[in-house]
């Protein structure tokens, strides 16, 4: 059943429209030097439990201003569009600007002259032309099925323009499908993302889920040391969070992050390879950051050794390391488009490099409580037991405290099949990622112990 709301027929303002609302705003604001990115989403999710199907759809826009006024900085966030708004915006950028202290260093917005990558496919009609409705019908083939399909959709329009002279836009569609099978230890879960419809393989994502699924008696955890296989989807939980503390331009900034004392210094497996590239298309391409740099392609780390933090231009002169063209908006800065290269095991090899261990399928509310060692929580999903290089029985839902120092440095092999699942904000990138094989560990305990 579609959830309906009045406020959901609004349709995304064009990149023109938008684009004159900003010139104009420019042309007006007192500032020195003056930002305005501006985000416009129609965001859809529409879920199938069982034989029932529900669905939603929602508007989103959000616009963010930087000044740059006397030699400080302001910025303002809003979600209203209008002229007068966008000007009431600058004017609120600037009264903050005024509470801060000068900044020595780089003191405007930043410039880029370099021409966008050309890509192609950003756009999906069939993607922007998705309503409750239609969503509804695309899931209908799998309701007779058991268990859970998620589907969730963004059609958005994308504006960076300065007073500098940068003026980048852009339409882009995005999609992402999570398949459940079975709700007892041992379920199965699969994910797939793309910028189009047709490129998420919905019937793929829904067998792989099935595949995964434990049907017989559940297994007992022993406290042994043993290894353990991650699915795809579970390695990028990992990467996920990996990025975010130790990656992101706040937290190199800060010093929270391992980087600080170990750019190019191997601390990981040589096998860990993994870099940013906006311009693959084999994941979820995006042209420009959010200052409005061209993206390019970015090693964050290259045979273990972490190479660099993310960084916007302003970061980048102030910590004196190169820009990266990984502005996200705000004061901060994160890769959106990671891929963990792919080793040469299928699937079945890595089964065998673990026998007697664990399959983790999925991880869910994956947490960092000490970023310099990279300490996690997490809770692990759809685990199973492998036996003569095989899933075998499900086991009970587990809580994993590890290292990442030490997972990453200790790998039995890197799978050669990699999953794409999207970003948290839905459009700007996704993340690519193998199954990983990684030596024993006994960092687990069931997760009802903590219930």
């Amino acid at each position: 059943m579609a959830i309906r709301n009045p406020t959901l027929e609004s349709e995304l303002l064009s990149l023109e429209a938008i684009a004159d609302r900003i010139e104009t705003a420019l042309r007006h604001s007192p500032a020195d030097e003056t930002e305005i990115v501006w985000l416009e989403k129609s965001r859809g999710k529409s879920r199938k439990r069982n034989k029932q199907i529900e669905s939603r759809l929602n508007h989103q826009r959000t616009i963010m201003v930087r000044v740059f006024d006397r030699r400080r900085v302001g910025s303002h966030r809003t979600g209203f569009g209008e002229i007068g708004e966008l000007e009431n915006s600058i004017r609120f950028a600037i009264a903050q600007s005024r509470s801060r202290e000068p900044l020595p260093g780089l003191l405007h917005v930043p410039a880029n002259e370099t021409p966008t990558p050309e890509i192609e496919g950003l756009w999906d009609s069939q993607i922007a032309q998705l309503d409750p409705q239609s969503a509804e019908r695309l899931l209908r083939p799998w309701a007779a099925n058991r268990g859970t399909l998620d589907l969730q959709w963004t059609a958005a329009h994308i504006v960076v323009f300065n007073t500098r002279g940068v003026r980048r836009q852009v339409a882009v569609t995005a999609s992402g499908v999570e398949a459940r099978i079975g709700r007892r230890p041992g379920g199965g879960r699969a994910a797939s993302a793309a910028r189009s419809l047709e490129g998420l393989a919905i019937g793929s994502v829904f067998e792989r889920a099935k595949q995964r699924h434990a049907a017989g008696p559940e297994g007992e955890l022993v406290a042994d040391p043993q290894p353990v296989v991650l699915s795809p989807e579970a390695t990028a939980g990992l990467c996920d969070i990996l990025n975010r503390v130790a990656f992101s331009a706040v937290s190199y900034y800060q010093g929270s992050s391992f980087l600080r004392e170990h750019l190019d210094v191997q601390v990981f497996d040589r096998a860990i390879n993994l870099r940013d590239d906006a311009t693959d298309p084999a994941g979820l391409p995006f042209p420009f950051d959010l200052e409005g740099t061209a993206k390019h392609p970015v090693d964050m780390i290259l045979k273990g050794a972490p190479k660099t933090p993310a960084l916007d231009q302003r970061q980048a002169a102030q910590l004196g390391l190169e820009a990266t063209a990984h502005a996200i908006g705000g004061n901060d800065a994160r890769a959106m488009n990671l891929y963990l290269a792919p080793g040469e095991l299928p699937e079945k090899e890595l089964l065998r490099a673990a026998e007697g261990g664990l399959w983790i399928g999925w991880l869910d509310q994956v947490e960092c409580y000490e970023p310099s060692r990279v300490q996690i929580r997490a809770h692990a999903r759809g685990v199973r037991r492998i036996r003569e290089g095989k899933l075998a029985e499900g086991l009970p839902d587990l809580i994993w405290e590890d290292s990442l120092l030490r997972a990453f440095s200790n790998l039995l092999g890197v799978g050669a099949e990699p999953v794409v699942r999207i970003s948290h904000d839905g459009v700007l990138g996704g993340i690519s990622t193998p199954a990983l094989a990684i030596g024993d560990t006994s960092n687990f305990r069931p997760l009802l112990e903590e219930l």
